[in-house]
């Protein structure tokens, strides 16, 4: 990792690859109908939102007919409304709050905008002031409504709540995850507590959910959004010997909240040196959280400066290189990453 050439991390800090990302899913959408699957469409257009969907991702097959497509969803909304990811559910609602429509803000919406277009219940248009606003399917609505009033879906919201937080913090800690074995005990709690599920609707959230690449077998690895170099961290863990972890409770916690006790000082101190200092295009907590992603994947010290300059509109003071020097001593890291603190 040492040997990346000096110029890439400026390309591949986790905010910027969060542009990029917010890019694509805008492109992506930008040529997807703006009608949805109950809607008047002409052939090219249901071509168009199947090969959009999740059913085109699971199933390799002919594009079915628009009638089947809405059978298919028909049959799937009200078990699979328990299975949103936290940013789907919270749009969703917030659709039904407002008669079926909602104003699309940022990054976190427009991906689970992407989401729900993907499971055919919405579609997206754009009005003439460029603003994006997502529909909900006028046919989905009162099934979706029906379906979280349910005790069911209440069962099932509070698993995927504390699912969820489990996984982020396993992310924080690790980089990466396989998602066979979380997957796994999710299903056997579920089917513990009498709510059966099918894969699709797990398999279905956990990509809404997380940053993900799946592999040429179909397995799905999660991927913690900061993490620059996949390919490079699964490759050197399968040189490695599986590594004997024991997770702590104030681990599992530090994961959840984002940051380990024994990184808080180092980044408080940086935040400190950071005020007032960063470019307008950049948020203290966002150049921060940059440099601290940078430390987790083993970025070298000459590096983290670079970057850390090209965020700065001061030169940068003695004291932001003593705090650099610090968030790179003390920030853990990944599995696998040269570091100076072993995780």
């Amino acid at each position: 990792m040492n040997t990346r050439c000096m110029d890439r991390w400026s390309d591949k800090t986790m905010s910027v690859m969060r542009e990029q990302q917010l890019e694509a899913c805008q492109d992506r959408l930008s040529h997807c109908p703006a009608v949805g699957i109950f809607g008047e469409l002409c052939e090219d257009e249901v071509d168009k939102l199947f090969h959009f969907s999740f059913y085109a991702q699971e199933k390799r097959s002919p594009t079915p007919s628009q009638k089947e497509l809405c059978r298919r969803v028909l049959d799937h909304v009200s078990e699979e409304a328990c299975f949103l990811s936290p940013r789907e559910d919270e749009l969703v609602k917030r659709m039904i709050m407002n008669g079926g429509e909602s104003y699309l803000a940022d990054w976190d919406e427009i991906s689970a905008a992407e989401g729900l277009i993907s499971r055919l219940w919405c579609a997206l248009r754009v009005t003439d002031e460029d603003h994006a606003v997502l529909k909900l399917e006028d046919a989905l609505f009162g099934l979706i409504t029906q379906a979280m009033l349910s005790e069911k879906y209440a069962r099932i919201r509070e698993k995927i709540f504390s699912f969820d937080a489990t996984l982020h913090s396993l992310l924080y800690l690790s980089g990466f995850l396989h998602a066979g074995v979380p997957t796994a005990h999710f299903k056997q709690q579920l089917q513990s507590d009498g709510d059966p599920c099918a894969d699709l609707y797990i398999t279905r959230y956990l990509k809404t959910a997380f940053d993900y690449v799946q592999t040429a077998q179909g397995d799905i690895l999660l991927l913690h959004p900061g993490l620059a170099d996949p390919d490079h961290l699964i490759n050197t863990l399968s040189r490695m010997q599986p590594p004997e972890t024991h997770l702590t409770r104030e681990m599992m916690l530090g994961g959840m909240n984002g940051i380990l006790p024994e990184e808080v000082a180092s980044c408080e101190a940086m935040r400190g040196a950071l005020t007032g200092a960063v470019r307008p295009e950049y948020g203290e907590d966002e150049a921060l959280e940059d440099l601290r992603m940078m430390a987790k994947q083993g970025a070298a010290l000459p590096e983290m400066r670079e970057v850390l300059e090209s965020m700065l509109c001061v030169l940068p003071t003695p004291r932001m290189n003593d705090a650099l020097t610090q968030l790179h001593l003390q920030t853990v890291r990944w599995m696998g990453m040269p570091s100076a603190v072993l995780n």
